[in-house]
């Protein structure tokens, strides 16, 4: 799954403002018991939320519910939780190999938290915001010790604690834990750098700058940039020229190739400025830095901008959703792209509202587990399901969809895994 917010950060603050009639979360369901074949996900990690409220559950490979309320906002005392939950809660986009649930508490709370998946258990939180609204994005854990923190925001008056600076990359101890440094990003004039998504490519741990203005009303071109785990030093810069607003390097099955998603630049209400800023772009990664091999323009596949966020199922097939204007005139899809041909399909479409106009965003996190579970699952905030399909030779079949859980119904919107 990729962490990114299934959101634009400058639209989130608006719909948490606009959430309302917030439902009081069900009881604690507790943990589950964890089996692990090499190689695999343990489980699926599902975030509830109306960007007020959070309610996370834990759910098979293939999407069948496990746990309905592992952890939520309404969840403190005996669960360890000092630090409440928000609305705004991710996952990490690659697996921590440390087999802990990892949640990413964003802008206004900006803390870190590790629980036990069979106990449910928090067992430490982070606070990463050191003294300002710092809005981590993401989480990469390198070794049995150290993580990485993509910080989005930065601070205006930096200096008066340590590591206060944003928009960088906190080194942390997993075990303390503690922030042990922060790397600094590179940047061009005055246009922050934004680091989001962060994914390990081969010797280098990538991290994705969306490079969006202070005023958010402009961004640069993306860069992807190359930290050397071993000096915790930044190793590379790639420039990808014409494209803005992407996610993160997802890997393909074999580990060989790469791909990702850029939405381009939209405006507060999810619209594009730019459709030639949006594309799928395929990379390389035997090489190092990555090695750009092809794009393919969502104006030619989608007909649209597409989110930031990819998965792949076959070694040469990726999932990808459409960006759609909330009140515009489509709606929310779900392509199946293939990255030899370019053709893609649409797996499914998102209703319209009342008003016969486009929902906006409603499909958020997507998991596929080629090898594994062979499910795809797609968080379908619209109806308030996970979306499934069979991965078989390398195509997908619709599956029936599951709801997670019956009582509360916050949809769901990120999916994880461990």
């Amino acid at each position: 799954m990729r962490a990114s917010s299934v959101l634009p950060r400058v639209l989130l603050l608006g719909m948490v403002a606009a959430a309302c009639n917030v439902e009081p979360l069900g009881g604690p369901t507790g943990g589950i018991s964890v089996i692990r074949e090499p190689g695999c996900p343990a489980a699926v990690i599902v975030v509830m939320s109306d960007f007020v409220s959070t309610q996370v559950a834990l759910s098979a490979l293939d999407g069948e519910t496990l746990s309905a309320s592992f952890v939520s906002t309404a969840s403190a005392g005996t669960s360890g939780l000092s630090f409440a939950l928000s609305g705004d809660v991710a996952v990490p986009s690659t697996r921590p190999p440390s087999g802990r649930v990892v949640l990413v508490d964003r802008f206004g709370t900006n803390v870190v938290t590790w629980l036990d998946p069979e106990t449910a258990r928090v067992l430490a939180q982070l606070p990463v915001g050191t003294g300002f609204q710092s809005n981590p994005q993401d989480y990469l854990e390198l070794d049995a010790r150290r993580a990485l923190v993509s910080r989005w925001d930065e601070n205006a008056a930096p200096g008066t604690q340590p590591f206060d600076a944003g928009g960088d990359l906190l080194v942390i101890d997993t075990q303390t834990p503690a922030i042990t440094k922060a790397i600094a990003l590179p940047r061009e004039g005055d246009v922050p750098p934004r680091p989001g998504s962060l994914s390990l490519v081969g010797d280098a741990a990538v991290v994705t700058l969306e490079r969006l203005a202070r005023d958010f009303k402009s961004a640069g071109d993306a860069v992807l940039v190359g930290v050397d785990p071993a000096s915790e030093r930044v190793a590379w810069q790639l420039v990808l020229p014409g494209l803005e607003n992407c996610g993160g390097l997802t890997l393909s099955p074999s580990g060989r190739s790469a791909a990702l998603a850029c939405t381009g630049f939209i405006d507060r209400e999810g619209r594009a400025e730019n459709l030639a800023q949006s594309a799928v772009v395929v990379f390389d990664v035997t090489r190092n830095p990555p090695s750009e091999l092809r794009r393919f323009p969502a104006s030619v596949f989608a007909g649209e901008p597409v989110q930031s966020e990819l998965e792949f199922f076959s070694e040469t097939g990726v999932l990808v959703k459409t960006q759609t204007t909330f009140g515009g005139t489509r709606n929310n899809r779900l392509l199946a792209l293939d990255l030899e041909s370019g053709d893609a399909v649409t797996l499914v479409e998102a209703d319209s509202d009342s008003r016969d106009g486009g929902q906006g965003i409603v499909y958020g996190g997507i998991l596929c587990t080629p090898g594994c579970g062979n499910v795809c699952l797609l968080a379908d905030a619209d109806r308030g399901i996970l979306r499934r399909f069979a991965i078989a030779n390398g195509a997908l079949e619709p599956l029936s969809n599951v709801r997670v859980e019956h009582e509360v119904g916050l949809p769901p919107r990120g999916l994880g895994s461990f």
